[in-house]
């Protein structure tokens, strides 16, 4: 089992002094903090309660000038030891340490009572008293309190055995992929380019890859170290130092994610933050600028409030901004940041008083991509079942609800068809369908690119895709730089007539999209050869002649009958063609129903 834990608490309550008697190392590490004797960054340490138990021990800085450390620190805990000296009792950091563990939806705490050696039992039980009645206050239950003296070692083995019971009966699964967010960055001599951070959600082996953002680069992990031993596989949760390749010192920092390749990440510089806790609304509208912090990354972000109704201009009817008589959707908060931001949806975020002071709201990442007034109007209509506790998996249901589609992602809902890379519900299709067919009547002309995308409302990437589905059901066809209604009938120009005499030249060797794209009008000609069925796409950028494509089938498929098994060499041998050729072939006969996928082999239909 791997584990961490971390400390919380006001500065000089000993949080330090805890962990060194918890660990056996101090924690002290830059030369500021030797000097003024706290912590200001995150210290870090383990200790190991039994053979097959590692727990890590990270010490969050106690000064309030260094909020966004705490929540660096934090993002990562399996369990917090809230820190309070027995002599001062509750302090104003041991009230923002407590806000942010309770923000941060940290499910295990304990309060640790320190310094007992320098109270007598009378002023023990005094503070313990008011210590308790400030846990209930803020986390609105009871939490177990343990009384130690880290200098005398009082209660010190206790302490591990509760923290251990409390971890092995922790059971909570992680819903994220593997994951990392960086908190240091340096060169080591020999070894190159080491980042440290906590791995969270599942495990990393030497030689895997991880996506950095905000590059998105893959990045491949040359050795691995954990609690001063090398590894060759990690486990989360875990404290570890890896080396990488691919990356240079100066495109990595402190906030950067690394995260496995299968994971949706939002990468972006707008989200909307669900609400949570005693976030305060009428206080965030009021101000223009607050600090986000989220795992190790912390940015400036703009704070616009989401309005329920737009009130409009009379003159021109644009919406009104800033007005005070829109009423605010509660809800919800909207970021917008100079830098991109990595982020998960549903992933927890703070945020902060500029100069890091005040912790002035919570919430969680509901939105992670740009949105129009329309789209955030559609994002509160649809919001509620999506509120608060839900599956991640649910976040497709969610852009569904918004959009009417989604990148495809997971198993697709009953309710949507798949296009291409994108769901698509099957009510907004048709509507969209509708949109269309209405759309290219009204324009003898022609429609553009442009015209399809902003009469529906959609995005670049779908509006492409919806182009290319238009095509192929026979709504419309490629003319030059426009889309016409589909006529089967058409005249086609030189350019077109030429690229089909090239495809029929080249037989079966086809052509191959990049070659296309050398002629002019190359792309927009063949999507037309293809909607009149007189060419025929088949895979890796590879078009054909109808002609030759029949002549290919009537090769592979001659006197074959049903559950006949065709191979790659027999085909090889029949068409006198490459594996290049072969494999997007016997997947277009897969398209057509005519034969279907056995291992490597395929059976006739």
């Amino acid at each position: 089992m791997n584990k961490i834990i971390g400390t919380a608490g006001h500065v000089d309550h000993g949080k330090s002094e805890l962990i060194k008697a918890l660990t056996g190392i101090k924690m002290m590490r830059l030369p500021e903090e030797k000097k003024r004797e706290m912590t200001i960054d995150l210290g870090f340490g383990f200790f190991k309660p039994k053979e097959d138990i590692t727990i890590g021990v990270i010490d969050v800085p106690g000064h309030e000038r260094f909020i966004r450390n705490m929540v660096a620190g934090m993002w990562s805990l399996d369990l917090i030891m809230l820190v309070v000296c027995a002599n001062e009792g509750w302090m104003n950091m041991t009230e923002e340490h407590s806000k942010v563990a309770l923000s941060l939806g940290i499910r295990n705490i304990i309060c640790v009572i320190n310094k007992i050696d320098l109270v007598d039992e009378n002023k023990l039980k005094e503070s313990e008293e008011n210590i308790n009645k400030n846990l209930i206050r803020i986390f609105k239950k009871d939490i177990e309190i343990i009384k130690v003296s880290a200098v005398r070692g009082d209660n010190i083995d206790f302490l591990k055995e509760r923290i251990t019971d409390i971890l092995i009966k922790d059971k909570l699964e992680e819903d994220i992929k593997t994951h990392i967010y960086v908190d240091r960055v340096f060169s080591v001599k020999g070894a190159g380019l080491t980042i440290t951070g906590s791995i969270k959600g599942g495990s990393l082996k030497k030689d895997d890859s991880l996506i950095h953002y905000p590059s998105k680069r893959e990045v491949y992990i040359r050795n691995i170290q954990s609690y001063h031993e090398d590894r060759e596989i990690v486990y989360a949760t875990s404290r570890i130092a890896i080396n990488l390749k691919n990356i240079k010192k100066e495109e990595i920092r402190r906030g950067h994610l690394l995260c496995d390749k299968e994971e949706t990440i939002f990468l972006t510089d707008e989200i909307i933050l669900e609400l949570v806790g005693d976030s305060d609304i009428e206080y965030l509208r009021k101000i223009k600028n607050a600090e986000f912090a989220v795992g190790t990354e912390c940015l400036v972000a703009q704070i616009i409030p989401l309005y329920k109704k737009p009130v409009y201009k009379e003159d021109n009817n644009n919406i009104k901004n800033n007005v005070e008589e829109r009423e605010i959707d509660k809800r919800f908060i909207r970021l917008k940041f100079d830098k991109p931001l990595s982020v998960f949806w549903k992933e927890r975020g703070i945020l902060i008083s500029h100069g890091g002071s005040a912790i002035i709201g919570t919430g969680n990442v509901f939105w992670g991509t740009k949105t129009t007034p329309s789209v955030r109007k559609n994002i509160m209509d649809n919001a509620a079942e999506f509120l608060g506790n839900v599956e991640r998996m649910a976040y497709t249901d969610l852009v569904m609800s918004v959009n009417g589609y989604s990148f495809a992602n997971g198993k697709m809902p009953d309710y949507a068809v798949k296009i291409s890379n994108f769901f698509v519900k099957k009510d907004y299709l048709n509507s969209i369908l509708e949109k269309s067919k209405k759309l290219v009547d009204s324009k003898k002309d022609g429609v553009s690119f442009e015209n399809i995308r902003n009469s529906l409302n959609i995005d670049n990437a779908f509006t492409k895709v919806f182009i290319d589905y238009l095509i192929q059901i026979k709504t419309i066809m490629p003319f030059n730089n426009i889309y016409k209604k589909y006529n089967q009938n058409v005249e086609l120009n030189n350019s077109q007539k030429n690229l089909l005499e090239k495809l029929k030249k080249e037989d079966l060797n086809g052509l191959e999209e990049r070659i296309i794209k050398s002629f002019t009008n190359g792309i927009k000609d063949i999507k037309v050869l293809s909607a009149l069925k007189l060419a025929i796409y088949l895979e890796d950028g590879i078009y054909y002649h109808i002609e030759s494509y029949n002549k290919a089938k009537n090769l592979i498929l001659k006197d074959a009958k049903p559950k006949d098994i065709i191979t790659i060499a027999f085909v090889k041998e029949k068409t006198k063609l490459s594996r290049k050729y072969v494999i997007p072939l016997l997947n277009a006969l897969e398209r057509e129903k005519l034969l279907k996928r056995n291992g490597n082999d395929r059976i006739v239909i």
